[in-house]
């Protein structure tokens, strides 16, 4: 009373739930061990089930109760009673089985005779209690015979490298990455160093932003190697090129008495004239040097300048107030002036130097944010932004990859091709968190803040991510306040053909493109991304690749995934 009994038509069985009827044919070994209490087995007709030794199978084709001829135990010259059989077979029942609770076990169950077995899969250890899965932190054997670091993961364990170095496709080595090997490192020489690399420049030029060369000697003036200067090139010689180490030699002259202009930058320009450092009573040759404790800047003069303060001078000939000894300690950033006092450096000069009385204009077209620079790396080019709409090119901070300026404001804008759409990766980008967004990068279809937006960010990412365009035409904006600087940015794009862009899409969505540091690296790697980037942009391209020359390049897992998505976008069907 008060009850009722659900039952199934033919073909159909209860579920445990006791109300779902579900149809054999839906059931595998694999779903609550197709019903069986015991061993299961998928078959062309469904689960087969088949009782333990001791236990036979009721006639619902899926119990198994101990058989009661088994039940009854001669012990010691006497018998069970029926009713301790019955209790015996009651136990039985109740014994675990996988197809109750996974058996207890924590992965993987097998019945067996004598009950359930649990087992692990590969990266783990079965516990003492027989049923608890240990994960094996393979790092802590030889470092899992990783070159540099070793992260355990669950089940397995990922190898990188320090910053400098590339994972090999093993997996676990790890190779210098030769920085001198890939376009556009430094503007003059590179060096390679283990991990690292650095830049050099010629001669009459100055380094800044760690890879950027820029002119430090203007026409009419030539690099002192012994002073480390710039000078003016002495009477008798010219020079009409910037960022020199000599003067020319004049021509004889035809007409020694007549008057030239200082610094002779075009031969035309040679004269007789005194040099700076030197004069006479006429401002022509023959001239006298300066004498100790004056100074003259201009040629043709006919006395020399006082230091002023009884200051000495550093030598005779000389041609500045810097070349008089100060008695001022000024600090970095600091110049001591004829009124004898310190001064700001201004903007555009730097000084890193206690003492000084000048300070060093900035190279090449580089300026300082603020007046009172101290350091070389504070003088920074501020060109950036333009039209950009070639198969590939990247966009960079101003500066990069030493930190943009202050007040920086740069637009880019591309324009593929027809029929071309846009994939963008940005490898890593940093920019201040104390600023309270500031500094601020953003990507959209125009200018307009209402427009379709494709990125925006104004933290620091070091994870790399790839993107499609949400537009063909792609407007891009970095803008920096007066606050915080950072290193920036370097972003490559590519255009490919619009009928990929179903696949193109498929796989930069894919969680898996930057599950492990080893894809993440890639995206990272300069030379990676061009072989990447050529291919997408001219297909026909990929045949230049050998299959080996592939595996040598990228790690297993990475072909894998695209041979995946590719073969799944050209054959969707099979």
């Amino acid at each position: 009373m008060g009850s009722y009994e659900c039952r199934c038509k033919e073909g159909f069985f209860l579920s445990d739930n006791q109300h779902t009827c579900i149809h054999h044919s839906e059931v595998t070994c694999g779903h609550g061990n197709g019903g069986c209490q015991h061993s299961c087995e998928d078959t062309a007709a469904g689960p087969e089930c088949s009782c333990h030794p001791q236990s036979e199978l009721h006639v619902d084709g899926r119990s198994c109760p101990e058989r009661l001829d088994t039940a009854l135990e001669v012990t010691e010259g006497s018998a069970t009673s029926v009713a301790d059989g019955d209790k015996r077979v009651k136990r039985r029942l109740l014994m675990e089985t996988c197809a109750v609770g996974n058996g207890g076990c924590n992965r993987t169950c097998k019945d067996t005779a004598t009950g359930v077995r649990c087992s692990c899969p590969v990266g783990f250890t079965l516990q003492p209690d027989g049923k608890t899965c240990r994960d094996v932190d393979e790092c802590q054997t030889r470092n899992g015979g990783c070159d540099h670091i070793c992260r355990n993961t669950a089940g397995s364990f990922d190898c990188s490298c320090r910053k400098g170095f590339k994972l090999l496709t093993d997996e676990k080595s790890c190779q210098d990455v030769d920085e001198c090997s890939l376009e556009r490192t430094c503007d003059h020489s590179c060096i390679n160093r283990p991990g690292s690399f650095a830049c050099a420049c010629n001669a009459g030029y100055t380094l800044y932003g760690f890879t950027h060369c820029g002119v430090s000697c203007r026409a009419g003036t030539y690099y002192d190697g012994a002073q480390e200067r710039c000078i003016l090139c002495p009477d008798g010689t010219f020079q009409n090129e910037e960022g020199q180490i000599t003067c020319e030699p004049c021509p004889r002259p035809e007409n020694p008495g007549v008057q030239k202009t200082p610094e002779a930058w075009n031969v035309s320009e040679c004269g007789g004239l005194c040099q700076p450092g030197e004069y006479s009573a006429d401002g022509f040759a023959p001239c006298q040097l300066c004498a100790l404790g004056t100074f003259q800047p201009e040629a043709g003069r006919t006395s020399c300048l006082p230091c002023g303060g009884g200051l000495p001078t550093k030598r005779l000939g000389a041609t500045s107030f810097q070349d008089c000894e100060t008695r001022v300690q000024c600090s970095p950033g600091h110049f001591y002036t004829t009124t004898h006092r310190c001064v700001r450096c201004p903007a555009g000069t730097y000084q890193p130097e206690f003492g000084k009385n000048s300070c060093v204009s900035c190279p090449g077209n580089t300026t300082t944010d603020f007046d009172g620079a101290t350091n070389l790396t504070q003088c920074k080019n501020r060109r950036c932004g333009g039209e950009l709409g070639d198969f590939t090119g990247y966009i960079e901070s101003p500066n990069y990859p030493g930190n943009y300026p202050a007040n920086a404001e740069c637009t880019w804008v591309i324009n593929p091709p027809p029929k071309r759409r846009i994939l963008v990766v940005v490898p890593e980008i940093f920019l201040p968190i104390e600023d309270d967004c500031g500094d601020f990068l953003v990507m959209r279809k125009t200018a307009s803040r209402g427009s379709a937006t494709t990125y925006e960010t104004c933290q620091t990412y070091e994870r790399p991510i790839a993107f499609t365009s949400r537009s063909r035409r792609l407007w891009i904006q970095f803008k920096s306040n007066e606050g915080n600087s950072a290193k920036g940015f370097q972003v490559p794009y590519v255009t490919y053909d619009e009928d990929y862009q179903e696949l193109i899409e498929d796989i930069v969505r894919d969680g898996r493109l930057y599950a492990s540091e080893n894809h993440q690296e890639i995206l990272k790697d300069k030379k990676l991304i061009k072989a990447l980037f050529d291919v997408l942009a001219h297909p026909q391209n990929y045949f230049r690749y050998t299959a080996q020359e592939s595996r040598e390049m990228f790690p297993r897992s990475f072909i894998r995934l695209l041979r995946s998505k590719v073969s799944r976008f050209l054959r969707p069907y099979r």
